[in-house]
């Protein structure tokens, strides 16, 4: 084989060295956190976390799949995103579909917690253990006595003021304001977390979990949401997010349906009858 000539090995040379100028701005943006965008040319990437706090779920962003949540990963991140709307889904057996529209911005993270809800929620009706046989399941006496008398009238005659309950006192605060259903960060030292920005770089202070839909009567903080009962339409969960599409599920669907929380147990009530609300 014959060796090339100082020509050709020149030219080789100069070839390679221009190749290296031309790509070397390429090489230096991609790896400064930029990527190429049809239509725009070069942006600054951004990136997400979505946290799964339960095991066997898919995550997908933007349909692709991303990972499965399990005992050793809930937290799924992804970077080099371009600037913009950006859907996210998890799926899990059993679970009701959720899914998110996150804005994703140059140079930073957004993040969403999935909130996952059972695809079937079945009320258990309960039994006072004082009045039924004993071969039947019930509800110790006193312990249904105290759900009994939860929902019994305040002793002080109702204001015209918003029902107002507090979830933490240093952050949120919940209220029901002429049939609406409100969560207000309370906290203006801190910037909120991500569930109240419509966009990394902009946060507001007032989320409308239930507006304009139904007249809700009663609201409380339940499980990481909200828990609400309308007079239209029954009790109901919904999830706190100002950011496009979050769930509600009808937890019992029924006209004239009324809640309280009692130590923990989402108990229901329907007339006379008492069901408690379980699985969530």
């Amino acid at each position: 084989m014959q060796p090339l000539s100082k020509l050709k090995r020149r030219l080789y040379l100069y070839g390679l060295i221009s190749v290296f100028i031309l790509c070397l701005p390429v090489v230096l943006l991609y790896a400064n956190g930029y990527r190429f965008k049809s239509g725009a040319g070069f942006v600054r990437t951004g990136s997400v976390i979505i946290t799964v706090a339960e095991g066997g779920a898919i995550v997908s962003l933007d349909g692709e799949e991303v990972g499965t949540s399990g005992f050793l990963r809930h937290n799924f991140y992804v970077d080099n995103l371009a600037p913009g709307k950006h859907q996210v889904v998890v799926l899990r057996e059993g679970d009701r579909e959720w899914r998110r529209t996150l804005t994703v911005e140059q140079e930073l993270v957004t993040d969403a917690q999935a909130f996952l809800v059972p695809m079937s929620i079945v009320p258990a009706p309960l039994v006072d253990s004082a009045k039924a046989p004993t071969s039947t399941t019930t509800t110790p006496h006193a312990t249904y006595e105290s759900y009994r008398t939860a929902f019994l009238p305040p002793k002080k005659a109702a204001t015209s003021t918003p029902v107002v309950a507090l979830h933490n006192p240093e952050s949120e605060g919940l209220s029901v304001d002429d049939g609406n259903v409100l969560v207000r960060w309370t906290d203006a030292g801190i910037v909120p977390p991500s569930r109240y920005c419509p966009s990394p770089s902009v946060c507001v202070a007032l989320i409308p979990v239930e507006s304009g839909q139904q007249n809700t009567a009663r609201a409380e903080f339940f499980r990481g949401g909200v828990v609400y009962a309308t007079k239209e339409g029954g009790v109901f969960l919904s999830e706190i997010d100002i950011r496009p599409e979050p769930l509600t599920v009808p937890l019992y669907p029924v006209r004239g349906a009324d809640f309280r929380i009692v130590d923990g147990h989402l108990i229901v009530k329907d007339g006379t009858a008492l069901y408690e609300i379980t699985g969530l």
